[in-house]
């Protein structure tokens, strides 16, 4: 098992740099960066998750491995981090948009969801309106308590 750290302000400019590295948006990760965690290799961030919470329910954001760590589970042992960091703060249901990792997410329980049916406070997010308006696929995981 990897250690998982949950990030401090100095962290911000690689995780920007690793997103961007992977093609991911960085827009809003700032604003959120409370609920990040990362991993360390050899002092350098491989991987870092994040969620934006919006009462009980959270938008799962910036998923990211670096390509030379990607297919070493890293990816798995992050979501299991965010996951119980969102139990922890009493979270019902996490969404996700996605472009890429439709499959991995559906393999670890997450489900359909159409873009209608979201809670309006993710509609509201700048993932949902802005960065990822039509494309992506909408996962959500139900009832974390």
């Amino acid at each position: 098992m990897t250690l998982i750290t949950k990030t401090n302000a100095k962290d911000l400019p690689e995780v920007l740099k690793l997103l961007s590295m992977v093609n991911l948006p960085v827009e809003g990760v700032k604003e959120q960066f409370q609920n990040f965690f990362i991993i360390r290799k050899d002092k350098t961030i491989v991987g870092c998750i994040g969620i934006e919470i919006y009462g009980n329910t959270a938008l799962l954001r910036s998923l990211a491995v670096h390509p030379s760590f990607q297919g070493k589970g890293l990816g798995l042992q992050l979501v299991h981090k965010i996951e119980g960091y969102s139990t922890e703060k009493n979270l019902r249901n996490i969404y996700l948009l996605t472009e890429t990792a439709e499959k991995f997410f559906l393999n670890l329980g997450y489900n359909y969801v159409p873009r209608d049916n979201v809670d309006p406070r993710i509609k509201q997010t700048i993932e949902f309106t802005t960065l990822c308006p039509s494309s992506p696929v909408m996962i959500k995981k139900i009832s974390f308590l």
